[in-house]
């Protein structure tokens, strides 16, 4: 409908019914009468700028949750990742002790010293005896050794007792003993005992002056080992060779117990302490 010169939307103009005035009622201007019907259409306006602004309120925060749900995963998952590094890093030493017994009477001691830092492995071996006759000191010995290995494989070793080394190569283990360099085969150990792997070949190094000896290896099983006032599970092996000799270890592959007999027959035993 045009109001004036302004065109007014929403207005409908509806035709009403043609009525004959009374006597006595005031006359409607003649012609039609119009009853004006203003169909109000609803404003979506506030509502459109009420969902735009919530939906950009929701957006904002969820972007919120969001970063912020993966700045703390990912300092979480950082957080144990350097824990994890400290820890490896910080793996404590672990020392097993033995008293050196001979015919039951102890004339020494034997520390092996391991320590592991990721894939690396570091042995300290110490051993200090003395055998006495009639307050006389027949026989010392004292000795000191370390193995450095990376991923289970034998990097070097060096032994002050006869002044020996082994450094490995590309394709050999390079050994020098008392100034004397051979190539033995790299996949060679040494016959410290502390690793049970050395069960499961057939030659060994001699730590104290270099020589590799021949051996071969007895499984006697899984037996119960007495050990003071203690009984544990352990498994025995019999080790043949230029020095024979009974080990065993226990279920964690820790050495817990060596026995061999001497070139005079006395009973050689190392005892955990």
């Amino acid at each position: 409908m045009r109001i004036g010169t302004r065109w007014v939307p929403g207005i409908d103009i509806e035709p009403a019914e043609i009525r004959v005035p009374c006597r006595n009622e005031r006359q409607p201007p003649a012609g039609l009468r119009y009853r004006i019907n203003a169909k109000r259409r609803p404003n979506f306006r506030p509502i459109a700028e009420f969902v735009l602004v919530g939906s950009s309120l929701v957006w904002r925060v969820g972007v919120k949750i969001t970063i912020g749900t993966f700045s703390a995963v990912m300092s979480a998952t950082l957080g144990a990742l350097v824990g994890a590094t400290a820890v490896a890093a910080h793996t404590p030493a672990e020392t097993l002790r033995f008293a050196i017994m001979r015919n039951g009477e102890q004339i020494g001691t034997h520390a092996i010293e391991i320590s592991r830092t990721g894939p690396e492995t570091n042995v300290r071996i110490t051993t200090d005896l003395s055998v006495k006759v009639l307050f006389v000191t027949a026989y010392r010995l004292q000795h000191s050794a370390t193995e450095r290995w990376v991923n289970g494989q034998l990097v070097s070793f060096d032994s002050t007792t006869d002044n020996v080394s082994a450094t490995r190569g590309t394709s050999r283990l390079e050994v020098d003993a008392d100034g004397k360099t051979s190539r033995l085969d790299q996949n060679v150990l040494p016959a410290s005992l502390w690793n049970p792997e050395l069960m499961r070949r057939k030659t060994a190094l001699d730590t104290q002056d270099g020589q590799v000896d021949p051996i071969s290896v007895t499984d006697n099983g899984t037996e119960d080992l007495s050990l003071g006032a203690r009984t544990l599970k352990a498994h025995h092996y019999e080790i043949k060779g230029r020095y024979s000799q009974d080990i065993w270890y226990d279920e964690r592959g820790r050495l817990v117990q060596v026995k061999l007999v001497g070139s005079d027959g006395s009973v050689i035993s190392y005892k955990p302490i």
